[in-house]
């Protein structure tokens, strides 16, 4: 991961926060250090720790994405949530997530996974487990107790969100911005896509795996493991 981070402190990404995870980071302090690095080291995203009031961010992340080797890097931006939303730097592409906390390395790796999981999912190398469930993220091979399950791109981001989630719960905002990239939900796209995987469980005694939170989200019940029975 490649930090671009001018001449911000980055006092909170560590020791506790981001800078102490399994990332390696690289720290740029200009737009020059930021494409030689990018360039030689190939990262798998880019972290902007600018604010969106900077005014030439379109044109900075347009040039260190203009080559081939780096047109689709995933760009995060760390800030104020409310604040990115309302810049067009969001809706016009140059920025691909926002995470408003890295100073907790658990929420800042689960945040930047779900992102790599939504746009390069072939940066994703890890082996996720709950329960009976496993996930090898290198294969996208979803297992429960050594039965197969066959999902969704959106079905298997959504349950990888989960597992990778140090609480196993995530809020409906949450889910959008991890699996969809957005925060509108018209079509309750996340019930259908819960739906459907409940269905696919219910073979192997798990469609409990996934546990409604009321008006708030959905989580991960390690109760939901099947009962075992001697042989």
């Amino acid at each position: 991961m490649t930090i671009l981070a001018g001449k911000a402190d980055l006092s909170f990404l560590g020791p506790q926060g981001v800078l102490a995870t399994s990332f390696d980071c690289s720290v740029a302090q200009t737009e020059a250090d930021a494409r030689s690095i990018i360039v030689t080291q190939r990262p798998d995203l880019l972290l902007i720790a600018w604010s969106p009031e900077h005014e030439d961010l379109p044109g900075i992340v347009a040039r260190l994405r203009e080559s081939s080797r780096t047109r689709y890097l995933p760009v995060v931006a760390w800030g104020d949530e409310r604040a990115w939303l309302s810049s067009p730097l969001l809706s016009g592409g140059s920025v691909d997530e926002v995470i408003s906390d890295l100073s907790r390395a658990e929420i800042g790796i689960a945040a930047l996974r779900a992102l790599l999981r939504r746009v390069r999912p072939e940066a994703l190398t890890g082996r996720l487990e709950f329960a009976d469930l496993t996930i090898n993220e290198l294969e996208r091979r979803v297992e429960w107790d050594g039965s197969m399950i066959h999902l969704s791109p959106t079905e298997y981001r959504l349950l990888a969100s989960l597992v990778d989630e140090p609480s196993h719960m995530l809020t409906r905002e949450q889910i959008l911005r991890r699996v969809w990239g957005h925060v509108s939900d018209t079509s309750r796209q996340i019930d259908q896509v819960v739906k459907g995987l409940r269905l696919l469980l219910r073979p192997l005694q798990a469609e409990h795996l996934i546990e409604t939170v009321r008006g708030i989200g959905y989580r991960l019940a390690a109760s939901a493991e099947p009962e075992r029975r001697p042989l």
